[in-house]
């Protein structure tokens, strides 16, 4: 039996469409494309997913569809960090629009491009809609080995996004609708390029973590080219090696060190003629999931925190009224409880830190955060070693990704999800695999720069190091100035 679903978005927008009788609200909504939060794929263990179900805030996982219901989302539009750092683009002349895509975990950066000009026309981005499966990339993997259905599913909801998105970018640059792309080049991270491209996952799911292809991939998707980024390894993709291609690693002669935190940290570090790379399993505390009152880099999002005499000031996105805590915020917030020592150095808070009357750090929040800093320490501390330089040898640390560009160094320094050490040579950089991305669309000679470097770069697996254990418990403790 059908049920009508009448849902109003947060922007005040309407639609309505029909649901099984006795399936969860999650369900629905998600088959009928509507992203919900909800980092624990609907188990309801993470309880994102909320909604307005007839008047009343209810859990959408939890929520049976047993008679029509009038469903209103207050899930803000994210703010997604679609700007980079580079000024020109190198072209081949071609005459024709490219587009150009970073698939991020949990947001996509696309871009419309002059091929000839090498000028960017338009820039959008949106939301993972893959994110209804899970915050990361074990929970979709799982879900697209349980059928090849669900493996399809995975692409369709991909696919579906990145035609609208590009919809928006013609639109946005004054182009007709139908008006032809001639070059579509996609990167991310392992996982998301696997799933994009409808490729078995199983390989990078399990050790020894072998990937589908690695090489610069061409296949035909809804009928059109595209090129998918060439990956060095199951955990450090297609992204990371255009952001070592926008970082100009190939080309520097000092020891650069590339930090790219998200969901999934990837490190990369050009020394002398060696090229190394790592994958740290972060996981999403610093995009808001698993953290209570956490939530993406929304209009309303606590965005930074700091003293303010004997109490403290906080930021919101957009100057709105707080609705939670995004990944910046929460790095200030600990870094605040340290210095007041709030938080002992080994982690331990005696009671709640309430920012306002409904939004607070909790002290299993502080676990998240140790787990996720130490994991990126490690990361660092490892290829350094392996290098055989300190950190005085490193000429400058390039952030890149939006959380990467947000935060406040010194408050990465003071929890230490940084060296200290290296606090003076962070340099934003942007969204750097976007960038990267722009300059394989546009040129035949940066797309042969990717590959040498993808080639060049010499994976370190991290939790096959005998020292990396040890290492990452002496991280778990917190560092304050």
């Amino acid at each position: 039996m059908k049920q009508l679903i009448t849902l109003t978005s947060a922007e005040g927008k309407t639609v309505s469409f029909e649901a099984e009788k006795g399936e969860t609200l999650y369900e629905a909504l998600s088959r009928n494309g509507v992203g919900l939060s909800a980092p624990c794929a609907g188990r309801g263990k993470c309880g994102k997913c909320k909604v307005e179900v007839n008047g009343e805030i209810r859990l959408a996982c939890q929520t049976p569809v047993e008679s029509d219901l009038s469903v209103r989302l207050h899930e803000a539009e994210s703010s997604i960090l679609t700007k980079g750092n580079k000024l020109s683009y190198q072209t081949d002349g071609s005459r024709g629009l490219a587009y150009a895509v970073d698939i991020g975990t949990t947001t996509v950066a696309a871009y419309l491009m002059d091929e000839f000009t090498g000028a960017q026309l338009a820039a959008t981005s949106f939301l993972n809609p893959q994110r209804v499966h899970g915050a990361d990339v074990i929970s979709r993997m799982s879900f697209a080995e349980e059928s090849l259905k669900n493996r399809l599913l995975l692409q369709r909801e991909i696919l579906d996004a990145l035609d609208q998105g590009l919809q928006t970018l013609l639109k946005k640059a004054g182009f007709f609708a139908d008006t032809k792309t001639d070059t579509r080049v996609f990167v991310g991270n392992t996982a998301m390029m696997h799933l994009f491209g409808g490729l078995d996952t199983s390989g990078i799911a399990k050790a020894p973590y072998i990937p589908a292809y690695t090489a610069l991939h061409r296949q035909t998707l809804d009928g059109c080219a595209a090129l998918l980024g060439g990956c060095i390894s199951g955990y450090v993709g297609a992204d990371t090696v255009a952001a070592m291609l926008s970082g100009d690693l190939d080309r520097t002669r000092e020891n650069v060190l590339l930090l790219d935190i998200g969901t999934n940290g990837e490190i990369a570090l050009k020394c002398k003629d060696e090229l190394l790379c790592c994958s740290c399993a972060a996981g999403p505390a610093f995009e808001g999931a698993h953290i209570a009152c956490g939530t993406g880099a929304i209009a309303g999002a606590v965005d930074h925190l700091r003293a303010n005499g004997q109490s403290f000031e906080y930021s919101t996105i957009g100057g709105k009224t707080a609705s939670g805590i995004c990944g910046s915020g929460l790095v200030d917030a600990v870094a605040y409880l340290l210095e007041e020592e709030l938080i002992t150095p080994v982690g331990r808070m005696k009671e709640r830190f309430a920012i306002t009357d409904s939004i607070y750090i909790d002290p299993a929040d502080i676990r998240e955060v140790q787990l996720a800093k130490a994991a990126i320490a490690a990361g660092i501390d490892i290829l350094l070693d392996r290098a055989g330089i300190g950190y005085k040898d490193v000429a400058s640390v390039q952030l890149a990704g939006g959380f990467g560009n947000f935060i406040d160094v010194h408050s990465a320094c003071t929890i230490g999800l940084l060296p200290p050490e290296l606090e003076k040579k962070v340099i934003p950089v942007g969204n750097a695999a976007g960038d990267g991305a722009k300059m394989m669309a546009l040129s035949g000679e940066a797309l042969s720069r990717a590959e040498s470097l993808r080639r060049k770069a010499r994976y370190i697996e991290l939790s096959a190091q005998d020292d990396f254990e040890d290492i990452y418990t002496e991280k778990l403790l917190f560092e304050a100035d």
